[in-house]
């Protein structure tokens, strides 16, 4: 699979992993506010992104990663 954007590789998570079962939809609700916190941090002007939301980012990317691992094993 290829894809030119972000919103592409998250809406195929979404409707593989999540939409079947293989993520929970909590997995990809904290998936979304990840790319959202993404957005934030990239390009928001007036807008920046908390300590407190960064380690919390840090926390549930290593959780997304650690999920993702497993089903590819």
């Amino acid at each position: 699979m290829e894809f030119s954007r972000h919103s592409g590789v998250i809406a195929s998570i979404h409707q593989r992993l999540v939409k079947t079962g293989k993520l929970d939809m909590e997995q990809g609700k904290e998936l979304n506010w990840l790319f959202e916190l993404r957005n934030v941090g990239d390009y928001g002007v007036t807008i920046h992104v908390s300590q407190q939301d960064a380690e919390r980012a840090i926390r549930v990317a290593e959780n997304f990663l650690r999920v993702i691992k497993s089903l590819l094993q």
